[in-house]
């Protein structure tokens, strides 16, 4: 009789002890499967959360070291002028061509001066008669308007056109109804105290509403408001500010997690002068995302390396239960020739058929409940809930079954250390 024959009658010959192993087995693939479906739905969680949030770093002259500012004193007032390296074209081109850098943005902030003829919006009319601050507007020049602080954070945005290249601005709404401007009228812009630079005339290429709620409005000057801020191209807002370089960079990267990674290998850049310059990491809405979830995969690898020890240590326990009552089979297949390998084998292929039946089972029970199990852990989030794909499926099956071979090889040998080195006779003498 072949081996795998031998298996099968004992199978079904000792139906209680292969139900007992049967439920066994099932409730171990299952725990192995729902590890498995954890830490791969996890990473896809992962990945989605990096591909919404990406993340970046901000490079600013340092102002905290006194070597990189100059303090002087002015009609009783300290004021603080940085020295260092301008934060310039050159900068900003060598960070952008290293790997992993999709965008950037860089920021000259500034308040100047509107040509006389147009009127700010003004809520209250305190400053309608102080002739600086009835035309002071708060001016920023960008590379990328849209990608700047008040765009990303919603507390404006853009209703028509847009600033693309060349000179232009982006102007509110309201300020466009108020001097009866349009998209492509032209307006002048002067520079306003302490700016060394030369009026500019700018083209409106865009217009945007106010989102955010604005508190105290009575008594707020017109350049504190959101409706007299203005957006202009990088190029002209040196010009009016006669500045060398930007007062920030933002640099966008599409995976968060190499932030820090990409910060370390920027700062190697040869012919910058680091040490003018902060870089700071903006990885706050990733971490503050991906924390519950690396906790989650973290949980999911812990739970499959105890699953796996587990496993082994079970079956190895029941089988060597199981083996007590066998000795006398044993010693009986010995002595007809049989070897110890073949006996081996025999159990090896006995755990296998009821593990085959328990694999099947688990593995398209969870399949079929995993929806609503990973809707219960990760929420509503998009994609992750649903159901299993088919290559992901057969992945996790193939691996599952590795493991469970992995564990019946051992488990089954494991228990048969004992009986294996006994010989024919002891075994049947200890029985008689």
């Amino acid at each position: 009789m072949q081996v795998w024959q031998r298996a099968y009658l004992y199978v079904r010959r000792k139906t209680g002890k292969s139900v007992l192993l049967l439920l066994v087995m099932l409730l171990l693939f299952s725990f192995v499967i729902v590890g498995l479906l954890l830490y791969r739905t996890t990473d896809l969680a992962i990945q989605q959360t990096r591909q919404n949030l990406g993340g970046g770093f901000r490079i600013a002259p340092d102002m905290q070291s006194r070597e990189n500012v100059m303090i002087t004193e002015t009609d009783g007032q300290t004021g603080i002028t940085y020295i260092g390296a301008p934060l310039d074209e050159a900068l900003i081109q060598a960070v952008r061509d290293r790997d992993g850098i999709n965008a950037h943005n860089a920021v000259l902030s500034g308040e100047l001066l509107l040509q006389e003829d147009l009127r700010l919006i003004d809520y209250n009319g305190i400053y309608r008669n102080d002739p600086i601050a009835a035309h002071l507007v708060s001016v920023e020049a960008a590379t990328t308007p849209l990608l700047s602080a008040a765009f990303q954070t919603e507390r404006v945005k853009l209703t028509a056109g847009e600033l693309s290249g060349g000179r232009g601005a982006i102007i509110s709404e309201a300020l466009a109804k108020e001097n009866d401007l349009n998209i492509g009228d032209e307006m002048q812009l002067s520079p306003g105290k302490g700016h060394a630079g030369q009026p500019v005339i700018v083209k409106i290429r865009g217009l945007f509403s106010v989102e955010a709620d604005q508190p105290n409005t009575d008594v707020a000057a017109p350049v504190h408001l959101l409706e007299n801020k203005i957006f202009i191209d990088m190029t002209s807002g040196m010009t009016l500010m006669g500045a060398a370089g930007a007062d920030y960079v933002d640099f966008f990267v599409s995976d968060p997690a190499q932030v820090n990674q990409t910060i370390d290998e920027i700062r190697e850049i040869d012919g910058i002068e680091w040490s003018c310059f902060s870089v700071t990491a903006s990885v706050e809405e990733y971490e503050k995302a991906a924390g519950p979830l690396l906790s989650i995969r973290g949980l999911a690898r812990t739970l499959l390396t105890v699953m796996v020890a587990a496993s082994i240590a079970v079956l190895s326990l029941i089988q060597a239960l199981f083996s007590k009552s066998r000795q006398h089979e044993m010693g009986i297949m010995l002595s007809v020739g049989i070897s110890k390998a073949e006996i081996l084998l025999q159990r090896f292929l006995e755990t296998v058929l009821i593990a085959v039946a328990a694999l099947a089972l688990s593995a398209s029970s969870i399949f079929l409940i995993w929806p609503l199990m990973g809707k219960s852990i990760y929420g509503s989030a998009e994609g992750i809930a649903e159901p299993v794909g088919t290559a992901y499926s057969i992945a996790i099956f193939a691996v599952t079954a590795g493991c469970g071979i992995l564990v019946l090889l051992l488990s089954t040998a494991f228990s048969s250390v004992g009986a294996m080195r006994l010989n024919p006779k002891e075994i049947l003498s200890k029985l008689s």
